[in-house]
């Protein structure tokens, strides 16, 4: 009985504050983890909202050059420019006066094998 006297008993506080520690160390590093995880996503938003802005821009400057592309065609080939184009500078008219009639006969297979012949 005199050993039992002098065993002091276990403190249960200690084992308690043991793995209160424990928790608390994984839940700072919880913590810290979510917040460079947070500092990491909203940096990739940054870049692609600047990535979607930018084409944007690409997009309005590319359809705003096919509008200028589209006037210019509609300018190039207006009837009256054209028209004028063909009087003044290649000399056309609309005299049917002037006109000549060419027919091609179609060259018949064995006339061509003949041809291919004496060319040879």
């Amino acid at each position: 009985m005199a050993r039992e006297l002098t065993k002091a008993p276990k403190p249960t506080h200690l084992k308690i504050n043991k793995w209160r520690g424990l928790f608390l160390f994984i839940l700072v590093l919880f913590i810290i983890g979510s917040l460079v995880a947070i500092s990491k996503v909203e940096h990739q938003v940054r870049i692609l909202e600047s990535q979607y802005y930018q084409s944007l821009k690409l997009a309005l400057k590319a359809n705003e050059e096919w509008g200028r592309l589209r006037l210019e065609k509609e300018h190039l080939t207006a009837p009256a420019r054209v028209e004028h184009i063909a009087k003044t500078e290649l000399n056309m008219t609309l005299d049917k006066s002037n006109y000549q009639t060419i027919y091609l006969m179609p060259v018949l297979r064995e006339e061509n094998r003949v041809l291919e012949q004496q060319g040879e």
